[in-house]
């Protein structure tokens, strides 16, 4: 039978010894031969050695094992840097022993002292249970408000208008003088909101401003359980169309809001012009249950209000006691604030009214959806409700003057523009804050009779 022998490359065996360390030569233990053991018999026919001599190798093979490992061991151990002691605070199962039997301490006590002396030769072991160390906080810088980002700088503290609607006048104030107070406020300092226009206290202002008195909320649910009104089919083709382009307001604002509050306008309208016997109001006013561009004007009152009964109240008062003539149906008090522009430009600037007349550009044709819906169909719609805190604090009426006052401020534009009447067809984006300085100082300058029609034009009957 023969024996295959395989031989092992130079080169393999001269890498082996590179990686491998040395054995100690006194630790290493050859096997003696087989000639030296007393009963050793070699089996020639297999290439074994007998029993015994199996046994020998086994125990050699084991020491020559060992050593080569412990060999490795120091040469590795000895390539790393001495490792730093570790103080480590005690671990809950060494500050709290628990007590366990005797027989039981007695048998793992050099366990114990084992492994404890074991760990402490090497990297102490984690302790999730250990307390952490006392690490002081560091405060953080406060952030640099962006312009845009104003609400922040607005609820750290309270602005004196909201103090005010809050505790009411200092003691000893007079409504009158109270009410001057607040006009001035929101004149100086305006109403603090967000950049989406919202406010905790807006409605509330505008509640006291306009004097709204208090309505309950049954009432508003009352006309909007008696399900379609006359005006019905003209308001659900108006309320999709209503500020459409306008994200702020679709995102706050539903189509099936707007629409009862719409519908429970035109009941009330209805039931108050069709009394009998005619109410007061009804004999001095004829009102339409529901003409375009309400949707318009009654679309801030939603977006700016807490709830639909609010929102309801305050149309009510706005279209019954401020612009009672803007709904009637021949329009009367739109088509007299049309007039009023056309002859508040005359006299602030006779050089643009020439030009737009010029042009066949008379108020009628560019302002009658701004007088009617107070400008409300100028975006941006938070512009529209900081101009109207502005309006109701000081009157109505004034809408007339902030138009021509977008028109002075938009004059150096219309006459370098080819198309001047493609421009006023769709204002430019409102300016709150530059519109209602402009309006002060035309008021400032209108004569007295002209600035009476302004006063009384929403409310005179021809």
């Amino acid at each position: 039978m023969t024996v295959a022998m395989t031989s092992t490359s130079p080169l393999k065996v001269a890498g082996r010894q590179a990686l491998l360390p040395s054995p100690d030569p006194s630790s290493v233990r050859l096997p003696d031969s087989p000639e030296k053991l007393p009963h050793a018999s070699l089996n020639t026919g297999t290439g074994s050695l007998t029993e015994k001599s199996r046994g020998l190798r086994r125990l050699q093979s084991h020491n020559q094992l060992s050593s080569t490992s412990a060999a490795m061991g120091t040469q590795a151990s000895n390539l790393r840097p001495p490792r730093t002691s570790i103080t480590n605070r005690p671990s809950r199962e060494q500050l709290h022993p628990q007590s366990t039997s005797s027989t039981s301490t007695s048998s793992t006590q050099p366990h114990t002292s084992t492994l404890t002396a074991a760990t402490s030769a090497s990297r102490a072991r984690a302790n999730s249970d250990a307390p952490m160390p006392f690490v002081p906080r560091s405060r953080k810088q406060p952030m640099n408000p962006s312009p845009g980002s104003n609400h922040l700088i607005n609820h750290a503290r309270k602005s004196s208008l909201e103090m005010t609607l809050r505790d009411g006048p200092p003691p000893g104030t007079t409504p009158a003088s109270a009410l001057s107070l607040l006009r001035h406020s929101i004149l100086t300092s305006g109403v603090t909101a967000t950049k989406e226009g919202m406010s905790d206290y807006r409605i509330y202002l505008w509640l006291t401003l306009l004097n709204v008195p208090p309505l309950a909320t049954q009432v508003y649910l009352d006309l909007v359980h008696r399900s379609k009104s006359p005006a019905y089919e003209k308001i659900s083709n108006d309320v999709f169309r209503t500020l459409a382009t306008d994200t702020l307001f679709k995102r706050r604002v539903t189509d099936a809001s707007l629409t009862r509050l719409l519908n429970a306008t035109a009941w009330r309208i209805h039931d108050e012009q069709t009394a009998n016997p005619p109410t007061p109001f009804a004999q001095k006013y004829t009102q339409s249950t529901y003409l375009q561009g309400v949707n318009v004007l009654s679309a801030p009152l939603l977006y700016a209000s807490r709830s639909e009964a609010q929102a309801f109240a305050l149309s009510n008062c706005l279209l019954s006691d401020h612009i009672p003539t803007y709904i009637s149906p021949t329009m009367s008090g739109v088509h007299r604030g049309v007039d009023l522009i056309d002859q508040i430009l005359s006299h602030m600037n006779p050089k643009l009214s020439s030009f737009l007349l010029s042009k066949n550009l008379p108020a009628r044709i560019y302002a009658f959806p701004s007088v009617l819906t107070l400008c409300a169909c100028t975006p941006p719609l938070p512009e529209v409700l900081k101009l109207w805190d502005f309006l109701f604090a000081f009157g109505v009426h004034l809408n007339v003057i902030c138009v021509v006052a977008q028109l002075l401020l938009l004059k150096d534009k219309l006459h370098d523009h080819p198309s001047p009447a493609k421009m006023l067809r769709s204002f430019p984006n409102l300016d709150a804050d530059q519109v209602i300085k402009m309006t002060v100082y035309i008021v400032k300058e209108l004569p007295e009779q002209l600035y009476r029609d302004v006063v009384v034009h929403a409310r005179h009957v021809s």
